[in-house]
């Protein structure tokens, strides 16, 4: 089904009654169980509309990862975007290049995992997000409960997560590094609620042991960000301390920590014997984003403040000052967890924004759960001193309120327009993709001439050797004498077949038109 905005609209209106009935639920019928099942039925629903609402690929970075993850399914360790690379590549060019180690794995074999359960589509290669994405809102409900201890913050900070606009529109693929960063944030996120289940349960070897599995997998997902928890944990027990380091509280620590190792140094190792040159290219340009702006992802040291007002909405900004006032004047909250946590959304923000020369929007999204923690906070303690009398049916306004800017519907509708001219030519193509008779004429062929990188999406979506290119003359005929055969899209846009390839008899032309 293609959803267009009178669908979308009829969901999303459909999606706020949900969130004002759990809302209700929670401060007028003080059922705050009931309220939060609620919640996350809403919220895995939502996620699940936001993976079927575009049937095609998302240019930037989806259709990648997308392509990768399905060569995983047949070989899980060997990450590959080309399959069959009959053309010179450079290994440099993750876009292009054979194999494929420009991400660490752990997002791509989940992807592959679903996708081998439920088919190759779009929505089992974000079903992962969806889940994740679910099972995040809990998190952050229970990681706030057992911070501050109070169940409306709690309730309050699941629901702006659940329904927020940003981490959605990473599960529909639509914000670059989509599929990549909602597990990231994920794994991160659990690393955090696992600390403070750790610091509760009176420092258990099983909750060190949690965090660090949490910690590799995060690290498995993206990079070295990922081990954020343990700068965390280690201001915590130094403050625990009064600065003094004492043998015994870092036991555990260390024990985490090389849990963490254990699960993502193999992948390492194993990439560096195996694909040296990938890999090595692959490290350094990890370290180049910290003193380069890549691929033109630059900006000033005030980008990823501006970014917020994008991920959280500018009306709700001022309640994140007004929450972390709250929560550190709480004499009923730990003082030193609350420091930790914030210090940790502090070093993410200054790191990016005064050290690193890349910019770009979701790298500060893995604090994104202790964000909403603070601006729920901020919500709840402005409403301190209205009348008992007054208070749930004013806080149940706000609050929808506060839902409905974070949700910004008005933006998931418009971006599904009807005349959405790019967002039509996208279904038109892929539809084109999914109806090419691969078994047929053009079975073993080599298709050249599609759209821009949209050879990769043809490549998902069926089994054939693709290209967005044509190849010159003589290497066209180098080929073909190797045994390669081939067929091309007729045109699009301004890019026309040569007449080499059109006058070819052995070049199947395919008159589909690509938009």
């Amino acid at each position: 089904m293609i959803f267009y905005s009178t669908q979308v609209n009829v969901v999303l209106v459909l999606v706020i009654l949900l969130v004002i009935l759990s809302t209700y639920i929670h401060f007028n019928q003080k059922r705050p169980q009931s309220a939060l099942f609620l919640l996350l039925i809403t919220g895995f629903l939502l996620r699940l509309f936001m993976a079927a609402v575009d049937p095609f690929l998302q240019d930037w970075d989806e259709r990648f990862h997308a392509l990768v993850a399905k060569n995983l399914i047949h070989h899980p360790l060997t990450p590959m975007l080309r399959l069959d690379p009959i053309m010179a590549f450079k290994i440099e060019d993750w876009c292009c290049n054979h194999i494929w180690v420009h991400k660490q794995p752990l997002f791509l074999w989940q992807m592959a995992l679903s996708m081998k359960l439920f088919g190759v589509n779009e929505v089992a290669m974000r079903l992962p997000s969806v889940i994740m994405g679910t099972i995040s809102i809990y998190f952050v409900y229970d990681l706030a409960n057992r911070w501050i201890k109070n169940i409306d913050i709690s309730f309050v900070a699941a629901l702006l997560f659940a329904v927020s606009n940003y981490q959605l529109e990473l599960t529909s693929g639509r914000f670059p590094l989509e599929q990549n960063d909602v597990a990231f944030a994920f794994y991160v996120t659990a690393s955090i609620w696992a600390f403070v289940r750790y610091l509760q349960s009176g420092r258990t070897f099983k909750w060190a042991i949690f965090i660090g599995i949490f910690v590799g997998c995060a690290v498995l997902n993206k990079w070295l960000t990922g081990i954020l928890i343990y700068g965390g944990w280690g201001l915590y027990e130094l403050l625990s301390n009064k600065g003094k380091i004492h043998f015994k509280p870092w036991k555990l620590f260390v024990v985490s920590v090389f849990t963490s190792l254990l699960v993502f140094v193999p992948w390492q190792l194993y990439i560096m014997h195996y694909f040296p040159a990938e890999s090595s290219v692959m490290y350094k340009h990890n370290s180049k984003h910290i003193f380069e702006a890549l691929e033109g992802h630059g900006g000033t040291i005030w980008f990823h403040f501006a970014e917020m007002s994008n991920i959280y909405g500018v009306s709700l900004l001022l309640f994140i000052l007004l929450g972390a006032y709250a929560i550190l004047s709480d004499k009923q909250v730990d003082k030193k967890l609350s420091g930790s946590l914030i210090a940790m959304v502090l070093v993410i923000y200054s790191f990016f924004s005064f050290v690193v020369k890349t910019k770009m929007p979701a790298f500060t999204f893995p604090v994104n759960s202790i964000i909403w923690i603070l601006i729920a906070s901020g919500i709840i303690t402005s409403f301190v001193r209205v009348s008992n009398e007054q208070k749930p049916y004013i806080l149940i306004l706000w609050i929808v309120l506060a839902s409905i800017i974070t949700l910004k519907p008005w933006e998931i509708s418009d971006k599904r327009s009807h005349d959405n001219q790019p967002r039509n030519a996208k279904i038109h193509n892929t539809q084109i993709f999914k109806k090419l008779d691969v078994a047929g004429k053009l079975k073993n062929r080599v298709i050249l001439n599609c759209k821009s990188f949209e050879d990769v999406e043809l490549m998902f979506y069926k089994d054939v050797n693709a290209y967005h290119w044509f190849p010159d003359e003589s290497t066209l005929d180098s080929l073909m004498k190797k045994g390669h055969t081939f067929a091309a899209f007729q045109s699009h846009h301004n890019q026309q077949l040569p007449d080499y390839i059109q006058h070819n008899p052995a070049i199947k032309i395919i008159n589909e038109a690509l938009e």
